[in-house]
């Protein structure tokens, strides 16, 4: 049973709406490029789990999706693709949708990634989930719920990945390919018959789950050191992506590929409430925008509806969460 759903993590959405508002000549263009495709990876290879994930039995299981947890401190935050948790056991899953070559080296703690004749470097999963079952064992220990059995997988669902491993890695067991997981759950289920939580106990921390979980909302220009006069301004063309496109009689137009719409503004309208805030004034759309008339940024905020304060050129609009724009 799916207890919190699935859905694009808003990191995610602010990494891909930042991205093609920086020069690719930007100092902070790969760094940002390189956090997106791992964060991506991950996303897709939740995606990917559901298919396996519906085999579960429904009332036995409960499912949670992207959960990000205080750790005992109250300082710090730690993520969960997806936690599963039964009577018997807990398990935390970190889905992964590499391609290529995964060579996990046990002495330095890291992976690599060989694809298309380029190798990339990252920090062994398996490391970040150790801290991570440490980190939700205390948290349980922090509310007195009883012991229960804590299993961690990092699952690599892309069919087309090769995964290797340094000589007597100890911890290559918990590596498996999507195709394993009903198999290694089986297992699991077999190894933890004895039930530790009871219907109640499941009933709290389900709720201790989703009172603590602490969805990301961060600065993501601050945390990347950007000012907002290093992005990109204008309308990007939904059809080839390139900047900016020219408002022409009310309609936007793609001097590259030629799309015309008259509803392009929106997907720029969401990139400012994710990289710079939710509330925007007429001025402030019209630079956006790359707009030199004053009532042409009047008329798409009338047009928009969106509620506001203020009178005349004090007034201050908010823009609604970007999926009900």
């Amino acid at each position: 049973m799916n207890k919190k759903e699935l859905e694009k993590p808003l990191k995610v959405r602010k990494l891909e709406a930042l991205l093609p508002r920086l020069q690719e000549s930007h100092p902070k263009y790969e760094a940002i490029s390189d956090e997106l495709g791992r964060r991506m990876s991950g996303y897709r290879g939740e995606q990917s789990l559901t298919y396996y994930l519906s085999f579960l039995k429904d009332k036995y299981y409960l499912i949670f999706h992207n959960l990000r947890l205080p750790d005992t401190s109250g300082e710090h935050f730690f993520e969960i693709d997806i936690l599963l948790i039964c009577p018997s056991f807990i398990l935390l899953i970190d889905a992964k949708n590499y391609r290529g070559e995964l060579h996990f080296d046990s002495m330095f703690e890291q992976f690599i990634q060989t694809y298309e004749d380029k190798k990339k470097a990252y920090p062994c999963p398996i490391a970040q989930m150790n801290w991570h079952h440490t980190q939700l064992k205390r948290l349980l220990e922090s509310h007195k719920f009883p012991l229960i059995p804590i299993e961690t997988l990092v699952i690599f669902t892309n069919p087309s990945a090769i995964i290797t491993a340094s000589h007597g890695h100890k911890q290559i067991h918990r590596l498996i390919k999507g195709t394993s997981f009903l198999s290694k759950i089986e297992l699991m289920e077999k190894r933890h018959k004895k039930e530790a939580f009871d219907k109640k106990q499941i009933q709290k921390v389900t709720k201790v789950l989703m009172k603590s979980h602490t969805p990301y909302d961060g600065d993501i220009l601050k945390e990347f050191d950007i000012r907002p006069e290093e992005l990109r301004k204008g309308v990007r063309c939904p059809t080839c992506g390139k900047f900016p496109m020219v408002r022409s009689q009310r309609m936007w137009c793609c001097t590259s590929c030629n799309t015309s719409t008259k509803m392009a503004y929106h997907n720029a309208i969401i990139d400012y409430s994710l990289l710079i805030g939710n509330t925007i004034t007429n001025q402030q759309l019209r630079n956006f925008l790359g707009l030199e008339s004053r009532s042409a940024s009047k008329n798409i905020l009338k047009t928009l509806q969106l509620e506001h304060r203020g009178t005349l050129r004090h007034r201050v609009y908010k823009i609604p969460e970007f999926h009900k724009l």
